[in-house]
Order: structure tokens, then sequence, then C-alpha cells
């Protein structure tokens, strides 16, 4: 609370499923962002559907009726990955990343926006 007496809720900024436990352990009132990227870093494939539904489910119920807000895919500019080569760009923070990349690979995105929903309740989950 602040000196006023306002109420201000602390959200996570979440990584992974460790993130999450050791969120709710301090303290945490939710997710304020999931960071998704972490499961499509470090590997020679996108992930299945299938493997990031389980995931995402398991941060979910790693939070309880907590709420869990989702970041979509943000690679590119200083996250590349092997299975998505890209032009080398001026200014790669502001270029081809995020859901500019999703859009221009809308199977990226409609992979990712199907495993969200089969994996976290509605009333929990803001995109």
């Amino acid at each position: 609370h602040t000196a006023d007496g306002t109420r201000i809720e602390v959200f996570a900024n979440l990584g992974s499923v460790a993130d999450a436990a050791a969120a709710i352990s301090a303290g945490a009132e939710g997710c304020g962002l999931l960071r998704t990227e972490f499961l499509f870093l470090d590997r020679e494939t996108a992930p299945s559907e299938d493997e990031q539904r389980e995931t995402y489910s398991a941060v979910a119920a790693t939070l309880g009726e907590r709420p869990l807000i989702v970041r979509t895919l943000d690679i590119g500019g200083d996250k590349p990955v092997p299975y998505l080569p890209m032009d080398g760009e001026e200014n790669p923070a502001l270029g081809l990343r995020g859901v500019r990349l999703t859009l221009a690979r809308p199977d990226l995105m409609r992979v990712q926006l199907r495993a969200i929903l089969r994996a976290v309740p509605v009333a929990q989950c803001r995109i």
C-alpha cells in the first residue's frame, strides 16, 4: 500500500516454471509478463504446440488462480535462433522481431496462440 492507502499489486516477470515457483514463494500476486521466448531459444527447431502447451500449463498451475499475462514470442534482434535465419538490420531492436516477426510468420503465431489457449484457463490468461 502507498502512504495514501492505495493498494498496488506486485507481479513478477517470469521466464520459466522455476521462476513462477520462486515468485510465488516471494509473495508475487501474479505474473506481469511471461517471456515465452525461453521455449524458443537455445535449440535447433521451434517447440511444438504440445511442448508449449505443457510448459504454459505448468506455469499456470504453479500460479494457481493468480493472473498470468503472456507475452507472445519476442525473438529476433538480440535473440536470434538458428531455425529462423534473418537478414542483418541497421537497428535490429526495432526491426523484424516480436509481433512483426510473427505477423511475417503466422505459422509461429498460430501454434503459440493455440498452445496458450489450450493451456491456460481463460479467466487467468491475459494476452
